[in-house]
């Protein structure tokens, strides 16, 4: 087991079962030291985390899910380059979130994702960010994250 692994498990996480792409796509693409990922949500093979951030979903359902795409990613990126310890740097992450128009605490929501990858690779989870609001995310997911990881073989 890595160490990014064993630390997810302390921290009572796991690793999602890989769900294949939806479409005529790759999960994430390796070149160079760098790999880019497709946009996921919080879907796993058997549930979903979906809903509207200022209509149907609170900041913590919000959170929660941006932490579940986060994992969701990294089992993407440890089907590519094999483990997820060869991942030097969090390059960057983009996060859409399905909200009203209403509703701007976007970075709140995407803090999910980031807090995570800052938690399992201290400084060198630190990374740039985007994050906007979006009518509808695919399977109406309440985000979809996709990411930029430098990487070493």
């Amino acid at each position: 087991m890595s160490l990014i692994e064993s630390k997810l498990s302390a921290m009572g996480l796991e690793l999602p079962e890989h769900v294949a792409p939806a479409g005529s796509y790759l999960v994430g693409y390796k070149t160079g030291n760098l790999v880019f990922t497709s946009a996921v949500g919080p879907r796993t093979n058997d549930s979903n985390i979906t809903g509207v951030m200022g209509l149907d979903s609170s900041e913590e359902d919000g959170y929660e899910a941006a932490r579940r795409t986060c994992l969701r990613i990294l089992s993407n990126v440890k089907s590519i380059i094999g483990d997820l310890d060869k991942i030097t740097h969090v390059v960057k992450i983009f996060g859409m979130v399905q909200a009203t128009p209403q509703f701007n605490d976007y970075a709140k929501i995407v803090n999910g994702c980031s807090d995570l990858l800052v938690e399992l690779y201290g400084e060198a989870g630190k990374h740039a960010r985007s994050s906007m609001g979006v009518i509808r995310n695919p399977f109406d997911g309440v985000i979809s994250i996709d990411a930029i990881f430098e990487v070493t073989d």
